[in-house]
């Protein structure tokens, strides 16, 4: 599937790589957007801190960073980015056997930058905020 990721460059921040072989040709990127036809590699054991800021404190406003946060009327919201479980969660990737409170940070990253390179902030109302103010989407 391809994504339009705005968030390349916070990407490439955050010690994430795409092999060089597979990066799209200069003509191919349009200005201020990045388009990724492979998968984006995010190392197994990245940590809370090993993110872009922004991604930092989305997670830390949404769940006050933990991994296994959960809340909703019906517990729907869960994980460090309160990715709404199963439908949104599934729908960007995850796992539907493993939900994203019990997912570690490289799955929920994973998943949050999918959601993000499909809907912008707009799945987190108000802590998006601060995607907004870091990549003005």
């Amino acid at each position: 599937m391809i994504h339009r990721l705005i968030i390349g460059i916070a990407a490439f921040g955050a010690g994430l790589w795409l092999a060089p072989d597979k990066l799209p040709a200069i003509e191919d990127i349009p200005t201020r957007e990045i388009v990724i036809k492979e998968e984006i590699h995010i190392p197994l054991d990245i940590q809370l801190t090993d993110l872009p800021q922004a991604w930092q404190d989305l997670a830390k406003c949404e769940s006050n960073g933990r991994l296994n946060a959960v809340s909703g009327t019906k517990k729907q919201f869960q994980g460090a980015f309160q990715i709404e479980y199963p439908r949104t969660w599934v729908a960007h990737g995850g796992d539907s056997d493993t939900p994203p409170k019990k997912a570690t940070l490289r799955e929920q990253f994973h998943v949050a930058l999918h959601i993000y390179a499909d809907r912008g902030a707009k799945p987190w109302p108000y802590c998006g905020k601060f995607l907004k103010e870091e990549y003005g989407r």
